[in-house]
Protein backbone atom coordinates (compact mmCIF):
# COMPACT_ATOMS: atom_id res chain seq x y z
CA UNK A 1 0.00 0.00 0.00
CA UNK A 2 1.26 3.81 -0.34
CA UNK A 3 2.20 5.22 2.47
CA UNK A 4 1.23 8.68 1.53
CA UNK A 5 -2.12 7.11 0.46
CA UNK A 6 -5.09 8.58 3.14
CA UNK A 7 -7.59 6.18 3.93
CA UNK A 8 -10.53 9.12 4.07
CA UNK A 9 -10.59 12.55 2.80
CA UNK A 10 -10.66 13.73 -0.79
CA UNK A 11 -9.89 11.61 -3.79
CA UNK A 12 -9.92 13.08 -7.12
CA UNK A 13 -11.08 10.19 -9.89
CA UNK A 14 -10.68 10.89 -13.73
CA UNK A 15 -10.35 8.49 -17.06
CA UNK A 16 -7.59 8.58 -19.30
CA UNK A 17 -9.88 9.58 -22.25
CA UNK A 18 -13.69 10.15 -22.95
CA UNK A 19 -13.71 6.33 -24.04
CA UNK A 20 -13.40 5.35 -20.09
CA UNK A 21 -16.59 5.63 -18.06
CA UNK A 22 -15.04 7.36 -14.49
CA UNK A 23 -18.64 6.27 -13.25
CA UNK A 24 -17.89 2.60 -12.89
CA UNK A 25 -14.77 3.09 -11.02
CA UNK A 26 -16.91 5.64 -8.59
CA UNK A 27 -19.12 3.50 -8.13
CA UNK A 28 -16.80 0.47 -7.11
CA UNK A 29 -15.03 2.62 -4.63
CA UNK A 30 -18.58 4.15 -3.01
CA UNK A 31 -19.76 0.89 -2.94
CA UNK A 32 -17.00 -0.75 -0.83
CA UNK A 33 -16.59 1.98 1.46
CA UNK A 34 -17.91 2.06 4.84
CA UNK A 35 -18.55 5.72 5.63
CA UNK A 36 -20.40 8.04 4.29
CA UNK A 37 -19.70 9.29 1.07
CA UNK A 38 -19.89 12.16 -1.25
CA UNK A 39 -19.37 13.18 -4.79
CA UNK A 40 -17.95 15.95 -7.10
CA UNK A 41 -18.90 15.84 -10.47
CA UNK A 42 -16.79 18.81 -12.24
CA UNK A 43 -17.64 19.38 -15.90
CA UNK A 44 -19.85 16.69 -15.83
CA UNK A 45 -23.27 15.54 -14.59
CA UNK A 46 -24.70 11.95 -12.93
CA UNK A 47 -28.16 10.76 -14.49
CA UNK A 48 -30.86 9.79 -11.86
CA UNK A 49 -30.52 6.11 -12.91
CA UNK A 50 -27.09 6.51 -12.41
CA UNK A 51 -26.21 2.96 -10.13
CA UNK A 52 -23.28 5.61 -8.49
CA UNK A 53 -26.27 7.95 -7.18
CA UNK A 54 -27.58 5.17 -4.22
CA UNK A 55 -23.77 5.02 -2.96
CA UNK A 56 -23.68 8.58 -2.63
CA UNK A 57 -24.86 10.62 1.03
CA UNK A 58 -24.14 13.84 -1.28
CA UNK A 59 -23.88 14.65 -4.47
CA UNK A 60 -22.46 17.88 -5.87
CA UNK A 61 -22.74 18.88 -9.91
CA UNK A 62 -20.74 20.97 -11.76
CA UNK A 63 -21.70 20.73 -15.39
CA UNK A 64 -20.16 23.96 -15.99
CA UNK A 65 -17.38 24.92 -14.18
CA UNK A 66 -15.52 27.70 -15.84
CA UNK A 67 -16.63 30.39 -13.85
CA UNK A 68 -15.16 28.90 -10.85
CA UNK A 69 -11.57 29.67 -9.60
CA UNK A 70 -9.35 26.83 -8.40
CA UNK A 71 -9.30 28.41 -4.54
CA UNK A 72 -13.55 28.41 -4.69
CA UNK A 73 -13.46 25.20 -6.24
CA UNK A 74 -10.63 24.15 -3.43
CA UNK A 75 -13.30 25.44 -0.58
CA UNK A 76 -15.97 23.34 -1.67
CA UNK A 77 -14.10 19.99 -1.22
CA UNK A 78 -13.05 21.00 1.99
CA UNK A 79 -16.39 22.34 3.20
CA UNK A 80 -17.88 18.82 2.06
CA UNK A 81 -14.60 16.64 3.39
CA UNK A 82 -15.66 18.34 7.02
CA UNK A 83 -18.91 16.13 6.57
CA UNK A 84 -18.33 13.02 4.44
CA UNK A 85 -15.42 10.32 5.19
CA UNK A 86 -14.94 10.13 1.86
CA UNK A 87 -15.42 12.78 -1.15
CA UNK A 88 -14.85 11.65 -4.57
CA UNK A 89 -14.16 14.42 -6.72
CA UNK A 90 -14.86 13.31 -10.35
CA UNK A 91 -13.62 14.80 -13.06
CA UNK A 92 -15.42 14.20 -16.74
CA UNK A 93 -12.61 16.07 -18.84
CA UNK A 94 -9.93 14.05 -17.64
CA UNK A 95 -7.45 15.06 -14.84
CA UNK A 96 -5.06 17.09 -17.38
CA UNK A 97 -7.85 19.17 -19.33
CA UNK A 98 -8.57 22.96 -18.55
CA UNK A 99 -12.12 22.97 -16.42
CA UNK A 100 -11.89 26.13 -14.45
CA UNK A 101 -11.26 29.83 -14.63
CA UNK A 102 -7.76 30.89 -15.34
CA UNK A 103 -7.20 27.10 -17.02
CA UNK A 104 -6.98 25.16 -13.99
CA UNK A 105 -7.57 21.25 -14.48
CA UNK A 106 -8.26 18.82 -12.25
CA UNK A 107 -4.84 17.90 -11.04
CA UNK A 108 -4.15 21.33 -9.90
CA UNK A 109 -7.54 20.99 -7.87
CA UNK A 110 -6.01 17.71 -6.61
CA UNK A 111 -2.95 19.23 -5.29
CA UNK A 112 -4.88 22.16 -3.86
CA UNK A 113 -6.76 19.50 -1.21
CA UNK A 114 -3.65 17.43 -0.44
CA UNK A 115 -5.96 14.81 -2.46
CA UNK A 116 -4.92 11.58 -4.23
CA UNK A 117 -5.32 10.45 -7.80
CA UNK A 118 -7.46 7.53 -8.92
CA UNK A 119 -6.52 7.17 -12.67
CA UNK A 120 -9.22 4.98 -14.71
CA UNK A 121 -7.72 3.20 -17.80
CA UNK A 122 -9.43 0.75 -20.15
CA UNK A 123 -8.73 -1.11 -23.12
CA UNK A 124 -7.48 0.47 -26.42
CA UNK A 125 -3.84 1.29 -28.11
CA UNK A 126 -3.67 4.46 -26.66
CA UNK A 127 -4.23 2.87 -23.01
CA UNK A 128 -0.56 2.69 -21.53
CA UNK A 129 0.38 5.95 -22.69
CA UNK A 130 -2.44 8.28 -22.11
CA UNK A 131 -2.08 6.54 -18.19
CA UNK A 132 2.04 6.46 -18.45
CA UNK A 133 1.34 10.61 -19.23
CA UNK A 134 -1.53 11.43 -16.67
CA UNK A 135 1.27 9.22 -13.66
CA UNK A 136 4.03 11.35 -14.73
CA UNK A 137 1.94 14.61 -14.63
CA UNK A 138 0.36 13.90 -11.63
CA UNK A 139 4.20 12.73 -9.74
CA UNK A 140 5.27 16.28 -11.03
CA UNK A 141 2.65 17.82 -8.97
CA UNK A 142 3.80 15.89 -6.11
CA UNK A 143 -0.04 13.66 -6.02
CA UNK A 144 -0.23 10.27 -4.74
CA UNK A 145 -2.12 8.27 -7.76
CA UNK A 146 -3.99 4.79 -8.01
CA UNK A 147 -4.74 3.47 -11.40
CA UNK A 148 -8.17 1.59 -11.80
CA UNK A 149 -8.44 -0.68 -14.82
CA UNK A 150 -11.75 -1.58 -16.72
CA UNK A 151 -11.77 -4.25 -18.92
CA UNK A 152 -8.86 -5.46 -20.79
CA UNK A 153 -5.66 -3.89 -20.13
CA UNK A 154 -1.90 -4.78 -21.11
CA UNK A 155 -0.66 -4.60 -16.76
CA UNK A 156 2.62 -5.19 -17.55
CA UNK A 157 2.76 -2.21 -19.36
CA UNK A 158 2.02 -0.28 -17.46
CA UNK A 159 3.96 1.66 -15.38
CA UNK A 160 2.21 0.52 -12.19
CA UNK A 161 0.39 -2.21 -11.24
CA UNK A 162 -3.40 -1.59 -11.00
CA UNK A 163 -4.86 -1.39 -7.66
CA UNK A 164 -7.91 -2.19 -8.73
CA UNK A 165 -9.22 -4.46 -11.75
CA UNK A 166 -12.85 -3.90 -12.96
CA UNK A 167 -14.66 -6.46 -15.56
CA UNK A 168 -15.53 -5.24 -18.79
CA UNK A 169 -18.87 -4.53 -19.87
CA UNK A 170 -20.62 -1.79 -17.70
CA UNK A 171 -21.91 -4.23 -14.41
CA UNK A 172 -24.97 -4.24 -13.11
CA UNK A 173 -24.42 -5.69 -9.84
CA UNK A 174 -21.47 -3.67 -7.49
CA UNK A 175 -22.11 -6.63 -4.53
CA UNK A 176 -18.43 -7.89 -5.55
CA UNK A 177 -17.22 -4.69 -6.06
CA UNK A 178 -14.87 -5.09 -2.83
CA UNK A 179 -13.16 -7.87 -4.96
CA UNK A 180 -12.15 -5.48 -7.49
CA UNK A 181 -10.16 -3.46 -5.49
CA UNK A 182 -7.17 -3.45 -3.51
CA UNK A 183 -7.56 -2.89 0.53
CA UNK A 184 -6.13 0.79 -0.38
CA UNK A 185 -9.16 1.33 -2.10
CA UNK A 186 -11.46 -0.11 0.05
CA UNK A 187 -12.36 2.88 3.24
CA UNK A 188 -13.81 0.74 6.33
CA UNK A 189 -15.68 1.83 9.27
CA UNK A 190 -14.11 3.46 12.14
CA UNK A 191 -11.31 6.26 12.77
CA UNK A 192 -7.84 5.73 11.23
CA UNK A 193 -4.88 4.50 13.35
CA UNK A 194 -3.41 6.98 15.39
CA UNK A 195 -0.61 9.23 15.18
CA UNK A 196 1.53 9.65 18.15
CA UNK A 197 2.24 12.56 15.98
CA UNK A 198 -0.51 13.70 15.18
CA UNK A 199 -2.63 16.39 16.99
CA UNK A 200 -5.52 15.26 19.50
CA UNK A 201 -8.78 14.85 18.08
CA UNK A 202 -11.88 16.38 19.15
CA UNK A 203 -14.25 14.53 21.78
CA UNK A 204 -15.96 11.71 19.69
CA UNK A 205 -19.83 12.38 19.31
CA UNK A 206 -21.78 10.73 22.23
CA UNK A 207 -24.85 9.08 22.32
CA UNK A 208 -24.62 5.83 20.40
CA UNK A 209 -27.81 5.26 19.06
CA UNK A 210 -27.65 8.85 18.39
CA UNK A 211 -24.50 8.84 16.53
CA UNK A 212 -26.22 5.84 13.87
CA UNK A 213 -28.63 8.03 13.29
CA UNK A 214 -26.46 11.26 12.34
CA UNK A 215 -25.23 9.87 9.33
CA UNK A 216 -28.48 9.81 7.97
CA UNK A 217 -28.33 13.81 8.65
CA UNK A 218 -24.86 14.43 7.54
CA UNK A 219 -27.02 14.32 3.63
CA UNK A 220 -28.97 17.54 4.49
CA UNK A 221 -25.59 18.59 5.83
CA UNK A 222 -23.75 18.78 2.97
CA UNK A 223 -26.78 20.73 0.89
CA UNK A 224 -26.31 23.95 3.29
CA UNK A 225 -22.57 23.62 3.57
CA UNK A 226 -22.67 24.17 -0.66
CA UNK A 227 -25.09 26.82 0.03
CA UNK A 228 -22.77 28.54 2.51
CA UNK A 229 -19.64 28.29 0.76
CA UNK A 230 -20.14 27.86 -2.43
CA UNK A 231 -23.32 30.14 -4.32
CA UNK A 232 -22.65 33.75 -3.27
CA UNK A 233 -18.60 32.65 -4.05
CA UNK A 234 -19.99 32.22 -7.92
CA UNK A 235 -19.58 35.98 -8.81
CA UNK A 236 -22.24 35.55 -11.85
CA UNK A 237 -25.94 35.47 -12.04
CA UNK A 238 -27.47 32.02 -11.78
CA UNK A 239 -27.81 31.74 -15.56
CA UNK A 240 -24.17 32.04 -16.17
CA UNK A 241 -23.11 29.47 -13.48
CA UNK A 242 -24.93 26.18 -14.22
CA UNK A 243 -24.76 23.99 -10.64
CA UNK A 244 -26.90 21.41 -9.38
CA UNK A 245 -26.89 20.16 -5.86
CA UNK A 246 -28.59 16.34 -5.21
CA UNK A 247 -29.20 14.40 -1.68
CA UNK A 248 -29.64 11.12 -1.17
CA UNK A 249 -31.52 10.28 1.86
CA UNK A 250 -32.87 12.47 4.62
CA UNK A 251 -32.88 13.45 7.97
CA UNK A 252 -33.70 10.60 10.20
CA UNK A 253 -37.35 10.59 11.91
CA UNK A 254 -37.31 12.67 15.14
CA UNK A 255 -33.81 14.26 14.32
CA UNK A 256 -34.70 17.77 13.24
CA UNK A 257 -33.34 19.57 14.75
CA UNK A 258 -34.97 23.42 15.01
CA UNK A 259 -37.32 22.69 11.87
CA UNK A 260 -36.51 26.25 10.59
CA UNK A 261 -36.05 27.44 6.69
CA UNK A 262 -31.89 27.59 5.76
CA UNK A 263 -31.39 31.03 5.36
CA UNK A 264 -30.78 31.86 1.00
CA UNK A 265 -27.73 34.56 0.32
CA UNK A 266 -28.38 37.16 -1.62
CA UNK A 267 -26.05 38.26 -4.52
CA UNK A 268 -23.09 39.80 -2.81
CA UNK A 269 -21.79 43.08 -3.85
CA UNK A 270 -18.07 42.30 -3.16
CA UNK A 271 -16.02 39.08 -1.88
CA UNK A 272 -15.70 39.77 1.56
CA UNK A 273 -12.85 38.09 3.99
CA UNK A 274 -13.03 36.89 7.30
CA UNK A 275 -12.03 39.76 8.74
CA UNK A 276 -14.71 41.82 7.26
CA UNK A 277 -17.10 39.63 9.30
CA UNK A 278 -15.43 38.99 12.54
CA UNK A 279 -12.86 41.55 13.20
CA UNK A 280 -9.69 40.09 15.50
CA UNK A 281 -8.34 42.65 18.10
CA UNK A 282 -11.14 45.43 16.87
CA UNK A 283 -10.49 47.87 19.06
CA UNK A 284 -10.81 48.28 23.16
CA UNK A 285 -13.34 45.04 24.70
CA UNK A 286 -14.30 45.46 28.27
CA UNK A 287 -13.13 42.13 28.99
CA UNK A 288 -15.75 40.24 31.39
CA UNK A 289 -14.43 39.58 35.28
CA UNK A 290 -17.22 37.65 37.13
CA UNK A 291 -18.08 38.46 40.48
CA UNK A 292 -17.78 36.17 43.90
CA UNK A 293 -21.74 35.38 43.16
CA UNK A 294 -21.51 34.58 39.62
CA UNK A 295 -18.12 32.32 40.49
CA UNK A 296 -19.80 30.26 43.36
CA UNK A 297 -23.02 29.84 41.03
CA UNK A 298 -21.10 28.31 38.71
CA UNK A 299 -18.39 26.61 41.06
CA UNK A 300 -21.33 24.85 42.91
CA UNK A 301 -22.60 23.57 39.69
CA UNK A 302 -19.45 22.09 38.95
CA UNK A 303 -18.83 20.65 41.91
CA UNK A 304 -21.84 19.32 41.85
CA UNK A 305 -21.41 17.26 38.55
CA UNK A 306 -17.64 16.44 39.58
CA UNK A 307 -19.10 14.53 42.73
CA UNK A 308 -21.54 12.56 40.58
CA UNK A 309 -18.38 11.60 37.58
CA UNK A 310 -15.98 10.66 40.30
CA UNK A 311 -18.99 8.46 41.86
CA UNK A 312 -20.57 6.83 38.45
CA UNK A 313 -18.15 7.75 35.32
CA UNK A 314 -14.39 8.37 36.52
CA UNK A 315 -13.33 8.67 33.38
CA UNK A 316 -15.73 11.38 32.90
CA UNK A 317 -14.13 12.94 35.71
CA UNK A 318 -10.58 12.77 34.58
CA UNK A 319 -11.79 14.38 31.18
CA UNK A 320 -12.21 17.58 32.84
CA UNK A 321 -9.38 19.68 32.31
CA UNK A 322 -7.17 22.07 34.73
CA UNK A 323 -8.73 25.67 34.91
CA UNK A 324 -7.76 28.25 32.09
CA UNK A 325 -5.30 31.03 32.94
CA UNK A 326 -7.09 34.32 33.61
CA UNK A 327 -5.00 36.19 31.41
CA UNK A 328 -5.32 33.85 28.32
CA UNK A 329 -9.19 33.93 29.03
CA UNK A 330 -9.13 37.55 28.52
CA UNK A 331 -6.69 38.07 26.02
CA UNK A 332 -9.37 35.76 23.99
CA UNK A 333 -11.64 38.06 24.31
CA UNK A 334 -10.18 40.72 23.16
CA UNK A 335 -8.70 38.67 19.97
CA UNK A 336 -12.37 37.51 19.41
CA UNK A 337 -13.72 41.00 19.75
CA UNK A 338 -16.31 39.83 22.46
CA UNK A 339 -17.03 39.96 25.58
CA UNK A 340 -17.29 36.71 27.10
CA UNK A 341 -20.92 36.05 29.33
CA UNK A 342 -19.73 35.93 33.08
CA UNK A 343 -20.48 32.25 33.92
CA UNK A 344 -18.52 31.35 30.84
CA UNK A 345 -15.39 32.99 31.69
CA UNK A 346 -15.96 31.45 35.67
CA UNK A 347 -16.73 28.17 34.08
CA UNK A 348 -13.51 28.24 31.80
CA UNK A 349 -11.50 29.25 35.15
CA UNK A 350 -12.87 25.94 36.76
CA UNK A 351 -12.08 23.77 34.26
CA UNK A 352 -10.65 24.76 30.27
CA UNK A 353 -13.02 22.14 28.90
CA UNK A 354 -12.56 18.82 28.21
CA UNK A 355 -9.17 16.88 26.96
CA UNK A 356 -9.34 14.96 23.57
CA UNK A 357 -11.11 12.08 23.40
CA UNK A 358 -12.60 12.98 26.77
CA UNK A 359 -15.48 10.95 28.29
CA UNK A 360 -17.91 13.68 29.36
CA UNK A 361 -20.27 15.61 27.43
CA UNK A 362 -23.02 18.03 28.32
CA UNK A 363 -26.63 16.92 27.10
CA UNK A 364 -26.14 15.24 24.30
CA UNK A 365 -23.11 14.99 23.29
CA UNK A 366 -22.06 18.64 23.87
CA UNK A 367 -18.06 18.27 24.55
CA UNK A 368 -16.54 21.40 27.23
CA UNK A 369 -14.34 23.26 24.56
CA UNK A 370 -10.97 24.65 25.36
CA UNK A 371 -9.67 28.30 24.45
CA UNK A 372 -8.07 26.74 21.70
CA UNK A 373 -11.38 25.28 20.52
CA UNK A 374 -13.60 28.60 21.17
CA UNK A 375 -11.39 30.41 18.58
CA UNK A 376 -11.14 27.34 16.19
CA UNK A 377 -14.79 27.09 15.64
CA UNK A 378 -15.60 31.11 15.99
CA UNK A 379 -12.86 31.64 13.43
CA UNK A 380 -14.33 28.51 10.96
CA UNK A 381 -17.63 30.07 10.93
CA UNK A 382 -16.59 33.21 10.68
CA UNK A 383 -14.71 32.38 7.62
CA UNK A 384 -17.95 30.42 6.11
CA UNK A 385 -20.12 33.58 6.22
CA UNK A 386 -17.91 35.85 5.25
CA UNK A 387 -17.86 33.15 2.13
CA UNK A 388 -21.87 34.05 1.50
CA UNK A 389 -20.96 37.67 1.02
CA UNK A 390 -24.41 38.39 2.19
CA UNK A 391 -26.31 39.37 5.07
CA UNK A 392 -28.70 36.87 6.54
CA UNK A 393 -32.18 37.03 7.47
CA UNK A 394 -32.79 34.50 9.83
CA UNK A 395 -29.57 33.92 12.67
CA UNK A 396 -27.91 31.59 11.04
CA UNK A 397 -24.39 32.63 12.83
CA UNK A 398 -23.22 35.85 14.34
CA UNK A 399 -19.64 37.30 15.36
CA UNK A 400 -21.00 37.48 18.42
CA UNK A 401 -22.11 34.15 19.43
CA UNK A 402 -19.02 32.60 21.54
CA UNK A 403 -19.12 28.88 21.17
CA UNK A 404 -18.16 26.84 24.05
CA UNK A 405 -18.85 23.33 23.60
CA UNK A 406 -18.76 20.64 20.36
CA UNK A 407 -20.58 17.88 19.21
CA UNK A 408 -17.89 16.84 16.83
CA UNK A 409 -20.61 17.01 14.03
CA UNK A 410 -20.26 20.41 12.91
CA UNK A 411 -22.66 21.66 15.75
CA UNK A 412 -21.57 23.65 18.49
CA UNK A 413 -23.57 25.11 21.46
CA UNK A 414 -22.86 29.06 21.81
CA UNK A 415 -23.88 31.87 24.28
CA UNK A 416 -24.96 34.95 22.67
CA UNK A 417 -23.26 38.31 23.28
CA UNK A 418 -25.47 39.89 20.67
CA UNK A 419 -26.70 43.52 22.67
CA UNK A 420 -29.33 41.99 24.44
CA UNK A 421 -28.65 38.77 23.84
CA UNK A 422 -27.60 38.25 27.82
CA UNK A 423 -25.83 34.99 27.44
CA UNK A 424 -28.00 32.62 26.47
CA UNK A 425 -27.69 29.31 25.22
CA UNK A 426 -28.27 28.70 21.28
CA UNK A 427 -27.64 25.37 19.14
CA UNK A 428 -25.77 26.15 15.92
CA UNK A 429 -25.48 23.76 13.13
CA UNK A 430 -24.50 24.43 9.69
CA UNK A 431 -27.83 23.14 7.87
CA UNK A 432 -30.10 24.69 10.50
CA UNK A 433 -28.58 28.12 11.33
CA UNK A 434 -28.73 29.17 15.45
CA UNK A 435 -31.83 28.03 17.89
CA UNK A 436 -32.48 28.99 21.56
CA UNK A 437 -36.33 27.92 21.56
CA UNK A 438 -35.17 24.39 23.94
CA UNK A 439 -31.60 25.68 25.71
CA UNK A 440 -31.33 27.34 28.95
CA UNK A 441 -31.07 31.21 29.54
CA UNK A 442 -27.72 31.09 30.48
CA UNK A 443 -24.90 28.48 31.04
CA UNK A 444 -24.50 28.58 34.47
CA UNK A 445 -28.47 27.03 34.20
CA UNK A 446 -27.60 24.76 31.70
CA UNK A 447 -24.91 23.72 34.33
CA UNK A 448 -26.78 23.11 37.20
CA UNK A 449 -29.76 21.52 35.00
CA UNK A 450 -27.56 18.93 33.83
CA UNK A 451 -25.65 18.56 37.42
CA UNK A 452 -29.86 18.03 38.43
CA UNK A 453 -30.37 15.42 35.85
CA UNK A 454 -27.53 13.59 37.44
CA UNK A 455 -28.06 13.18 40.56
CA UNK A 456 -31.74 12.57 39.58
CA UNK A 457 -31.70 10.29 36.93
CA UNK A 458 -34.68 12.61 35.22
CA UNK A 459 -33.90 13.27 31.66
CA UNK A 460 -32.58 16.55 30.65
CA UNK A 461 -34.97 18.69 29.10
CA UNK A 462 -37.35 15.68 29.05
CA UNK A 463 -35.09 13.76 26.86
CA UNK A 464 -31.66 12.98 27.38
CA UNK A 465 -30.87 10.58 29.90
CA UNK A 466 -27.28 10.37 31.73
CA UNK A 467 -26.16 6.78 31.71
CA UNK A 468 -22.54 5.82 32.70
CA UNK A 469 -20.67 3.74 29.50
CA UNK A 470 -18.70 0.51 30.18
CA UNK A 471 -15.53 2.75 30.14
CA UNK A 472 -16.60 4.93 33.19
CA UNK A 473 -17.14 7.89 31.04
CA UNK A 474 -20.77 9.65 30.51
CA UNK A 475 -23.16 8.75 27.99
CA UNK A 476 -26.82 10.42 27.29
CA UNK A 477 -29.83 8.35 26.05
CA UNK A 478 -31.83 9.84 24.16
CA UNK A 479 -35.81 8.61 25.35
Amino acid sequence: MDQRWPDRGPWVIAATSADVDWRIAATALAATAAVPVAAVVVGDAVAGDDPLRPHLAGLLELPVADRLTLEQARDLVRALSRTHDLVLVAAGAGLLVPVGRDGWTPADLAAAVGAPAVVVTGPGPDAVNHTTLALGALAGHGIAAAVVTIGEVDEAALPVRPAGRIPAGPPTDFAEAADWLDPMLRVTAGPPPPDPAAAPRRPPVSGKRFVLALLAVFAVFVVMVVVVCGLAWWDRSPAEVESRVSVTGGPAPGLSRNGAPVPGPSLPLRRRTAADVCPQHAGPVAVTHPDAAATERVNAAWRRIEKWLAAHAPAGRRALRAPAPAARIDELQRRMSVAFPADLVASLRRHDGVSAGGRFTLPPFFAPETLDGILEDWQVTCGVLAGAGSTWTDPWWDRAFVPFAAAGDGGTLVADQRPGGHGRVGEFYPEDGTSFATWPGSIAELLELTATSLETGRPFAGRYRPHPDAEGGLDWEIK
